[in-house]
């Protein structure tokens, strides 16, 4: 008997603080005095610092290394440190850019704003000040990264299913796009199935949603468990879930089909205080198929495939009829265990199988 136990990964998990690095700042100065009395300063703040000499060297320092902070001289051996600036932001860089030169006039000062600078330090400078500058520099920086992590943190929320963990229905339906679209450009199988969960209102009737909520959970497990990684998985809606197999015939999806229903039939789910059973139907469709145009068109093939194996009596896997002898499909399948194995595809045509 295969015993599950679901272990699902709350938003919380989400908000959890990384260990903070210190901040990098990149020195493009020529004067070795400045650089090393500058260097020796900020590394007794607790900051990474990373010198060049030269445009050149700059550029290819700021090209390999990460940095939070610039701080450039103008007047380089090799060019005007505003070149720096103006690639960098031409390149949508985010980082924070600190001019320090002793070209002190309001031209200067004003061209330096113009090509992207933040802020503009002349020579000679008090070090006090600079230091406290470039801590206001680093505070607009470490506000850029909060804003750009919450902003990742939302779009994945946005695309994840915050019950089951797996991906959601608005992800489904642009990754279905996307993959259809490969398929058809390169005329390579594509499968879509979906899945339904055999008499979830009534799990829910007689024990409650926090038991439905489980059977959910686990049903996703046992397809994250049974797919590849180059498969995708979603939560389609209410107890319906999706799957998309990438470079997979109908043959060929209708043994993942039939494996995942096994193993959700082998699966003892434990909530509630009680041990439950669970089925699922399945409906698959394949492109290439000469009815199917469009990743929509795939979808409902299979939700029809759906119908039919809920009409014909549940906890079964049927396949879209283009071909008779596809019209139904139920083999004996071994015992799984607590995974099913990931198939190995091979290209055949027709008059052979694939292994697994």
């Amino acid at each position: 008997m295969l015993w599950l136990f679901v272990v699902i990964r709350t938003t919380d998990n989400y908000m959890t603080e990384q260990p903070k690095c210190p901040p990098a700042i990149a020195l493009i100065e020529d004067d070795p005095n400045v650089a090393l009395m500058l260097t020796r300063h900020l590394q007794r703040e607790g900051w990474t610092v990373r010198h060049a000499a030269t445009v050149e060297d700059g550029r290819n320092l700021l090209a390999s290394q990460p940095w939070d902070l610039l701080i450039s001289d103008r007047s380089l051996p090799d060019g005007d440190g505003l070149q720096l600036c103006g690639e960098l932001r031409d390149a949508a860089h985010p980082g924070y850019i600190l001019m320090l030169t002793g070209e002190s006039s309001d031209e200067a000062k004003l061209e330096g704003f113009e090509r992207g600078a933040d802020d503009y330090v002349t020579k000679p400078f008090a070090i006090s000040e600079l230091i406290a500058r470039i801590r206001a520099g680093l505070r607009i920086v470490d506000l850029q990264k909060a804003l750009v992590a919450s902003n990742r943190r939302l779009a994945e929320l946005s695309l994840t299913d915050g019950l089951t963990q797996i991906r959601n229905r608005r992800a489904f339906d642009a990754e279905l796009m996307t993959r259809f679209d490969v398929a058809r450009r390169y005329q390579r199988p594509l499968s879509a199935v979906l899945i339904d969960i055999d008499h979830f209102k009534a799990i829910n009737d007689q024990h409650g949603h926090a038991v439905g909520d489980a059977v959910l959970q686990a049903v996703a497990a046992v397809l994250s468990a049974g797919t590849r990684k180059t498969d995708f998985i979603a939560r389609y809606g209410g107890e319906e879930f999706a799957v998309l197999l990438p470079e997979t015939p109908l043959l060929e999806a209708l043994q993942v089909g039939e494996k995942v229903r096994a193993a959700v039939n082998e699966a003892t789910i434990r909530a509630g205080g009680r041990e439950h059973k669970v089925a699922i139907s399945a409906g698959i469709a394949s492109y290439p198929h000469s009815q199917v145009r469009s990743g929509r068109e795939l979808v409902h093939a299979a939700d029809a495939s759906l119908y039919r194996a809920k009409a014909n009596g549940r906890n079964r896997v049927e396949p879209e009829r283009r071909r008779e002898r596809f019209a139904s499909f139920s083999p004996a399948v071994p015992h799984l265990g607590a995974r099913v194995p990931r198939r190995c595809i091979t290209e055949v045509d027709d008059n052979r199988h694939s292994s697994w």
